[in-house]
């Protein structure tokens, strides 16, 4: 995904704090990507820095920056989006810009989002979805399930496209954080 990516468009992405993180933020600097970290938390557990992102994003937005964000979280379930994404694009009033992508050869991992990690010599399969706005009045529930029902399509479609089974979304909860990415972008 990074490769597709604007040339000279600056770009935040948004990663975990987990030492996970640390590994993926390492890869994408290496594509000219900046990190912004920090991770939404549970009611009653450690804070992983997601208030501080969260204005960190919204500010980065207001200086003509984009910021990605792949919904599902440090621990998912995956392809469940949560609200974080549409409550950066309420409170900066930027829209949310869907992005997946798919690849003909891949290994999927038994991680809980079933991790797909591209293979050499693959064809892929990189679809934008239309802009999704989130008015300041939106209702956040809403807008959260259009924002996860389009990403789950669009990646249900990438993967057909490359002869791909498409993953199956775990099953729906509440508030439950998605496996592709989203772009907030002017």
């Amino acid at each position: 995904m990074p490769l597709v990516w604007r040339r000279g468009m600056p770009i935040d992405m948004l990663i975990s704090q987990h030492r996970d993180g640390d590994l993926i933020a390492r890869t994408i600097s290496h594509f000219g990507l900046d990190t912004v970290r920090g991770s939404s938390s549970k009611p009653g557990r450690e804070n992983k820095g997601g208030a501080a992102a969260l204005r960190m994003m919204v500010r980065a937005l207001g200086h003509g920056r984009s910021v990605g964000i792949t919904p599902d979280g440090p621990r998912g379930p995956r392809m469940r989006a949560s609200e974080g994404i549409v409550a950066i694009a309420r409170l900066s009033g930027v829209p949310i810009i869907p992005a997946v992508s798919a690849t003909s050869h891949r290994l999927k991992l038994g991680s809980w989002d079933r991790f797909l990690v591209a293979l050499p010599f693959s064809r892929i399969s990189l679809i934008w979805g239309e802009p999704i706005y989130v008015a300041r009045d939106s209702d956040l529930e809403m807008k959260r399930l259009e924002v996860e029902t389009v990403l789950n399509l669009l990646a249900a479609r990438a993967d057909m496209a490359v002869g791909q089974t498409p993953v199956e979304p775990a099953a729906p909860t509440r508030n439950a954080p998605i496996a592709d990415s989203a772009m907030v972008t002017e």
